[in-house]
This record gives C-alpha cells, structure tokens and sequence, in this order.
C-alpha cells in the first residue's frame, strides 16, 4: 500500500503547528507570571510607602501629644511653643502625604483622628479650670491608638 506524499507533509504540519502552538502557550504563562511578579512588587512597594508614612505621622502625633499636654498644666516656654508648633506642621506635612497615598480608609482615619487631637487639645487648653486635662490626655492617647491599630488592620501587617 503506497503512502501519499501529502501524509507526510501532513504530519509534518501538525507537529509544526503543534510546537507552535506549545511556545505560544508558554509565552503567554511566562508574561502573565512577569504581570503578576510586577503587580505584586507594586502592592509590596506602595504599602511600604503607606506604612511610613503612618508609622512617620503615628511617631509624630505622640510627641505632639506629650507637648501638647505640657502645656495645659500652666504656661509654656518658648522652646516648648516651638517645638509645639514644628510638630503640628510635621503632622499636618504627613498628613498631607497620607492624603496623596493612602486608601481611602486611611485617609478617613488619619483625617478624623488629627481632627478630634486638635478639637481636644483646644478645649483642653482653652478652658483648663473646667477640663478634666487627665481624662483630654487619656482621650489623646486613646486616639492616636486607635489610628494605630487602624493601619494595621487595613494595612497587611503580620
């Protein structure tokens, strides 16, 4: 029985297209394994970016905290009011940044806690007879730890 010429072009063809075929397919898997790689890189570098940013306004509202609390006990020196003053623009620069690059979440929570350390501390000082300054300084501090364990919520932090 005499074989066509065509059977073995044929065959030929189909283990062409099939080895084509096969290079396709890996290529297609190496570049969605590269996408995924840079996707990840990407999320990695950006949380750390936010996670600065948090851990640089959270050491920042601490310090402004403890000044702040100094001077509600009686009047404040002129190093302390700078100091003071440095630390409110530090956090208001943070906050700014936080602003830029944080998710929503964050941006919602750095806000609200600046707001309510502010709120607190004014009325705090402005009416030092009449505040409880013990309970503002508990208040304070409960805030900022409360923003605390709100980055690390939304923030993949083991």
């Amino acid at each position: 029985m005499p074989v066509s010429v065509l059977v073995p072009i044929v065959v030929g063809l189909i283990g062409v297209l099939g080895v084509v075929s096969g290079q396709l397919v890996t290529t297609w898997r190496e570049r969605a394994r590269e996408a995924a790689a840079i996707r990840r890189a990407d999320q990695i570098y950006w949380r750390d970016k936010r996670l600065d940013a948090c851990l640089a306004l959270l050491v920042t509202m601490n310090a402004w905290r403890e000044l702040a609390v100094d001077t509600w006990r009686g009047p404040a020196d002129d190093q302390t009011l700078a100091e003071l003053h440095t630390a409110v623009i530090a956090m208001s620069d943070q906050l700014a940044t936080l602003k830029l690059i944080g998710t929503d979440p964050i941006r919602t929570a750095a806000t609200s806690a600046v707001d309510d350390l502010l709120a607190t501390s004014a009325a705090a000082r402005n009416s030092p007879a009449t505040a409880d300054l013990d309970q503002a300084s508990r208040h304070l501090t409960a805030t900022i730890r409360t923003l605390r364990d709100h980055f690390r919520a939304t923030l993949p932090i083991p």
